[in-house]
Formats: C-alpha cells, structure tokens, sequence
C-alpha cells in the first residue's frame, strides 16, 4: 500500500471514530440534557466508594464550578493543526447541542505569523479571541537583541544521553528565561483578555513548558492540563521508571521504530503538570495518562519514515483526544489525589508497576496500560452503563 492511500484509510478510520464520540455526548448532553454538575455529582458518588478501601481520595480532573461556564484555552506555537481540528469539533458540537457542556475560550500562541505560527489565521478564520506574545520578538527585546535563534538559546530539556548538555548555571539561567519572566509577562496578557477562569488547558503543539505564571488570576484553581504525544507512553524503564519514548514530534516514533518490536503506533494524551520549579526540568512527558489512541498499524513490507507515521498518528489519535474537551467527554475523567501504584511495561511487554495518580473514566480504572480510548465501542459502552442508557 502506498503512503496516499494509507493515509486515506486512516482519515475514514478517524472520521468513524468521531463520530462516535459525537453521538455519545449527544446523548449526553442533547438528548439526556445532563448538566455537567449532575455529571461530577454522578461520578464522585462513584468515586467515593471506589476510593473507600484506599489510602487516597480520587477528584475530579476538571473542577466544576455550577456558577461559571467550563472554558477551554488551546496553546499552541506552530501549524496549529490540531488546534484548528479542535476549534472545528466545537463548531460541529454547537450544531448538535443546544448547550454546550464546555466552550472554547480562546488560543494561546508564543509565535506570531511572522515566525510562521498560524495562531493569527485562526483568529481571523474563527472569529476567536487570541493571546499572543511572540517569544522572538520579547527576546530581542529584553534580553538579546543580537540572538539568531530564542528558542534554542533557552532550552533548558536534553535527552540524558544528550552530549551538549549546558552547565547547571547555563540551565537555570534558560529556565528563569523563559517560566518566570516570559510566562509572566504572557499571564498577564491572559487575565487581562478573559473574564471567566480557565478550566482547561489543551496543549496542542505548544513548544514551551507550563508553569503557574500563565495563569496569576487563578493560582487557587489552576487549569487541568492535558497533551498529545506522539509515542506510547506505557512504555517505560522498569529501574528507573523512565518513559521509553519520550521527546518532540517524530522524535518519538523514531525511537520506537529502531526498537523494532512494534506493529502498532499508538499516541498518548498524558496529563501536564506545572513546572515551576528548576528541579523539575527532568519531569517531561511523566504525568499520568488520560487516554490512548486505537494507534497506527503500519502495513507489511511498507518502508514509512518516521515523520509519515507521526502524520499517521496524528489523523488517528491527535485528533480523537482533540474531540474530548468539545464533546465534554473529559468530565467523566477523575483521578487520585496520592500516588497508588500502577500498571505500565518494559520494552518486553512485561508488566512494571510505578507509583503514580491514577485515572479513572466513570465507574473504572483506566490507568497505564490500561488507559481509556484503545476500544472505542467497549470503552463507549461502559460509559453507556455508567448512565444506564
């Protein structure tokens, strides 16, 4: 099979998919008319049993307040494709529901149209209000206005095989850079832009980490953070409990393609902490799953590079994890306030038990390899009886 005509039977595998994440929160939200309160309800009610014989309790993922709309702010730094999927999602919803049970609030970007970002096409084709302060042009001027490449001159991230790692001074340095003074000034610009807090963050190609200053209006309910990642997170080093493929873009498709084991390519949704200490800079790609894709399986004898295969996962998992905050399907999600133990593997499929929040969708666990969303109809259906619909 060629790469054309793979890819077009992934777009029709991705469009099924959706679609059924469509009629779901129709259910829900249209036809059942649930307010997203009497959801958290349902499901805390749950939760308090399910939690009754463990040393934790389980919240929710999205904090719900019954007097102010569930708002979503998208981030991004680049093509903004997944971004643009997920402003589309809202769209198609708001023709299905009268009441949306989460609206988008707006997009966030750190590149303007000048350094090829397309948060400001986005803008303009939507109609939807935008924070941008472009990272290059707030580099050159109040830092270096002589520097080729801001970005580069403040990374702060490196594989720890890496051979150009900086000095510590060098990192710490990058790291006030870019989260203490950058992000403070960019968390001004969005408590000034929107009147209601953010619930949820979706970080949809955004090339800087997350920290506590982007949001100074609301440091007592910091937004839920989640991302798409172009790897299967389940796999990890069972001695040091280091994710297997971690890293940028196809980056991580290429470590599982020189691995040579893997016939399907699955992406993650994992949940994003704050990174706000300089302690934190190895805590990349760690937080708890949400959600895995039903992946890509790559047809025999095919020779696809990396960057089509990360195209590929894109269609097919990026894109079902893009319908989650506009269909409301993320409220069902909980997760424990201590770390329990759970269930990832090593590079042999073994089980590896870490320590680590746990996730739970409705009335079940869905942690680590267990996570929801690799069987749509199954995981759907058990939502269904959740509802008892």
């Amino acid at each position: 099979m060629n790469f054309d005509d793979f890819i077009q039977s992934i777009q029709l595998e991705s469009e099924t998919r959706i679609k059924k994440l469509l009629h779901f929160s129709k259910q829900v939200w249209g036809n059942r008319k649930y307010l997203p309160i009497e959801i958290q309800n349902k499901c805390l009610d749950v939760w308090d049993e399910l939690a009754s014989n463990m040393d934790c309790n389980i919240v929710p993922l999205i904090s719900i307040d019954e007097d102010s709309p569930i708002s979503n702010l998208i981030f991004g730094s680049g093509s903004f494709s997944t971004g643009k999927f997920q402003i589309e999602q809202y769209l198609k919803i708001q023709q299905l529901i009268p009441n949306p049970p989460v609206q988008l609030q707006g997009i966030v970007s750190n590149k303007s149209e000048g350094h090829k970002c397309k948060a400001e096409t986005l803008q303009r084709q939507y109609n939807i209000p935008l924070v941008l302060l472009d990272f290059f042009d707030w580099y050159h001027e109040f830092i270096d206005k002589t520097e080729p490449n801001p970005i580069r001159a403040t990374r702060y991230w490196y594989p720890t095989d890496s051979e150009d790692i900086p000095s510590l001074a060098e990192l710490a340095r990058r790291f006030k850079i870019r989260q203490n003074e950058y992000h403070s000034v960019l968390g001004e610009k969005i408590a000034s832009t929107f009147s209601h807090p953010t619930e949820i963050v979706s970080a949809r190609g955004y090339n800087f980490q997350f920290c506590s200053n982007i949001f100074p209006h609301q440091q007592n309910h910091l937004p839920a953070i989640n991302d798409t990642h172009p790897g299967d997170l389940t796999y990890l080093d069972p001695k040091t409990h280091e994710k297997l493929y971690a890293g940028w873009q196809a980056g991580a498709v290429q470590k599982m393609i020189d691995d040579n084991l893997h016939q399907i390519f699955h992406g993650s949704l994992i949940e994003v902490g704050y990174m706000d200490s300089f302690n934190q800079i190895s805590e990349v790609d760690t937080g708890a799953i949400l959600a895995l894709g039903e992946g890509v399986k790559i047809p025999a004898e095919s020779s696809f590079t990396a960057e089509q295969i990360q195209s590929a996962m894109k269609i097919i998992d990026d894109y079902f994890y893009c319908s989650f905050e506009p269909t409301g399907l993320l409220l069902f999600w909980g997760i424990t306030d201590k770390p329990v133990p759970v269930v990832y593997q090593d590079l042999k499929g073994n089980p590896a038990i870490v320590k680590q929040h746990a996730v739970v969708v409705g009335d079940k666990f869905h942690s680590g390899i267990n996570a929801w969303g690799k069987n749509i109809d199954e995981d759907l259906d058990e939502l269904a009886r959740f509802l008892k619909f």
